[in-house]
């Protein structure tokens, strides 16, 4: 069992893979809101299931969350949490390190029998605490590993500027460390597929100065088509009408699926094959012509979860070195970009 990454494109041999609640979890609900629940997980499970079956045959270990009393998954107010069903927000291997800030109370987050098993073959596992360490202020979805250089976002006008800033710390040493400013899950708007290359969405457009001399493949903007009233849908149920239901039992669930661009939030396997949602003709072709082959899974349920296939998954193992991309760029530290 090894834990190292160096980037999201070198070849995986090991990924968490998110998870549901079990249904004995909603017995306490009422009928309207287990029925949309029941069937938002039945959904979810066969999605999640193809996608790890496909993990498999292309030769990676996946690993699950485990689910023992519910009384882990609860907040101060008994109001359950929302399920591990994207480690990606909340775990993230940066060289030989696990790094995890865990979304439930008093430090839990789903996959402790499998980080137990890190520790007992001498891999570095590290659960942050807000309280003791601000790196723990770093989103996992915010940070793109390129090799010896690393690409963060964060807002420069959240609260907690200062601190993430000093959690950087960390790594300015060994990595050149560049923080935009745009606010954004940096998987939800591009994804570098390879070496010289991205796909990206209308959003970011800084390339020249951040990625000098990488080909970028702009996609459509599919959510001006979603045309929704709420900041979430699901597929074959009437989802308006359940949003009261929605609101009370899992308001903190959902994020605002409106502003995401699904078919760019891919997962790269190796140099040949990558998964993706995107049925796009035009951007299937763009990856075959890179030399991939897109292996396209559905996910049913990501307008409820607002997640695609990298928010699913958290890669722990990836083969290959540290590679300095930009061998001529400058020293190791940290730079500000607008």
């Amino acid at each position: 069992m090894i834990v190292q990454s160096h980037s999201g494109f070198q070849p995986l041999k090991e990924v968490w893979l998110g998870d549901v609640y079990p249904d004995t979890y909603f017995e306490t609900f009422s009928n309207q809101e287990q029925d949309l629940l029941y069937y938002i997980n039945e959904q979810t499970r066969k999605d999640l299931s193809y996608i790890q079956d496909k993990l498999q045959a292309l030769g990676v270990t996946v690993r699950r969350p485990f689910f023992p009393k519910i009384e882990r998954f609860l907040d101060e107010k008994d109001n359950l949490c929302k399920p591990p069903i994207t480690p990606r927000d909340w775990a993230i291997t940066i060289n030989d390190t696990l790094y995890i800030c865990p979304q439930y109370p008093k430090g839990f987050h789903g996959y402790e029998y499998i980080t137990s098993r890190y520790k007992k073959h001498d891999q570095k596992v590290i659960v942050l605490n807000r309280h003791t360490n601000p790196l723990a202020y770093l989103t996992p979805p915010s940070v793109v590993r390129v090799g010896r250089d690393m690409f963060v976002d964060f807002h420069k006008d959240d609260y907690a500027y200062n601190d993430f800033i000093k959690g950087l710390d960390t790594f300015k040493e060994h990595y050149r460390v560049h923080v935009t400013n745009t606010g954004d899950h940096s998987d939800a708007v591009f994804c570098p597929v390879k070496p010289g290359c991205i796909f990206s969405t209308h959003y970011k457009t800084e390339y020249a100065t951040t990625f000098p001399g990488w080909d970028i493949n702009f996609l459509p903007d599919t959510t001006k088509a979603r045309n929704i009233p709420g900041n979430w849908w699901v597929e074959g149920s009437y989802w308006n009408t359940f949003n009261p239901h929605i609101l009370k039992r899992a308001e903190f669930w959902v994020g605002d699926s409106r502003e995401t661009i699904f078919e760019v939030n891919m997962l790269i396997v190796d140099e040949k094959n990558i998964l993706c949602i995107s049925e796009d003709d035009w951007a299937l072709r763009k990856l075959e012509e890179y030399g991939f082959t897109p292996h396209v899974c559905n996910f049913s349920t990501r307008g409820f979860w607002d997640g695609g296939l990298h928010c699913l998954t958290s890669d722990i193992y990836r083969t290959g070195d540290c590679i300095d991309y930009w061998p001529n760029r400058g020293p190791n530290g940290i730079y500000f970009y607008d």
